[in-house]
């Protein structure tokens, strides 16, 4: 970008920033999904079977973590307040959206950075890259999703408010690709920050009842576990899926958390674009 853009990008209005987001990445469309193809078939390049890694490692995990959960350590869960007895289910509906978003905020982090020659030499549109790493790993771990759908159909889970699990993903796609515009950008000035987001995820990763029920926790720290906003997200994949049951409060809060990610992120990401060059 040429410095005499600067000071128009600066005096944009501040709700405007994330519709013309939605506008940049829809008029380029055609550039992210290059991308995005480009980032999934890279992962697998030179090997024997390919894209079919992307089944054989999901179905590889469900596998190992069947045999581990329901077989060498059985344990049960009260049916009352998880809907499922299986902890091996209670873990895999918590896990799944885990993994995309700390994929996603792994991804995209250091991705401005691995593509410096494309931000400091051409005009590109920067706001393309964290997307495209985001879309890239809820691709992936969409497949293994997909798989433990099925396994649960065939189990007899299936109700009606799996019609909204696709609205719920858009919710924390929201959140993902806000947070990861807001890493993506920060990482540019501060280099420390995909070490720290390592850190920073294997804590918020125990600190989220993804391998335990919230019960579990003594009632002194609930109130304090309940402000992280992935243990909103992860219950209401859970009771979807196996209460068949809508927490109106939970979608509520979802929705704030996923508008708030988005409109934060693509702000700060918007603001500080323009002097990616001059540091990299």
């Amino acid at each position: 970008m040429m410095p005499s853009d600067r000071p128009g990008a600066l005096s944009r209005s501040l709700f405007a920033v994330p519709f013309r987001w939605f506008g940049v990445l829809w008029s380029h469309r055609g550039l992210l999904k290059q991308f995005v193809n480009r980032d999934i078939r890279g992962r697998f390049a030179g090997s024997i079977a390919g894209l079919l890694w992307t089944v054989l490692m999901p179905l590889s995990q469900i596998i190992t973590y069947f045999f581990l959960f329901s077989i060498v350590i059985k344990i049960r869960l009260p049916e009352a307040e998880t809907g499922t007895g299986s902890f091996l289910l209670f873990f895999l509906a918590g896990l799944f959206p885990w993994l995309a978003f700390s994929e996603a905020l792994s991804r995209a982090t250091g991705i401005i950075q691995e593509n410096a020659n494309l931000v400091t030499k051409v005009i590109f549109p920067t706001e393309l890259l964290p997307a495209s790493a985001t879309v890239s790993a809820f691709f992936f771990n969409g497949v293994g999703f997909l798989i433990f759908l099925v396994y649960l159909v065939s189990q007899g889970f299936f109700g009606w408010t799996w019609l909204l699990i696709p609205f719920f993903v858009c919710l924390l796609f929201l959140f993902s690709i806000g947070t990861a515009y807001f890493l993506s950008a920060l990482c540019v000035f501060l280099r420390d920050t995909q070490q720290l987001l390592g850190i920073f995820l294997t804590i918020w990763f125990y600190f989220t009842p993804i391998l335990y029920p919230i019960s579990m926790v003594p009632e002194s720290m609930q109130s304090l576990m309940k402000i992280n906003p992935m243990l909103i997200y992860v219950d209401l994949f859970r009771l979807t899926l196996f209460k068949h049951e809508l927490d109106m409060i939970n979608i509520v809060i979802c929705i704030f958390f996923s508008l708030l990610s988005f409109f934060l992120g693509t702000l700060f990401f918007d603001r500080l674009k323009y002097f990616f060059s001059d540091v990299l």
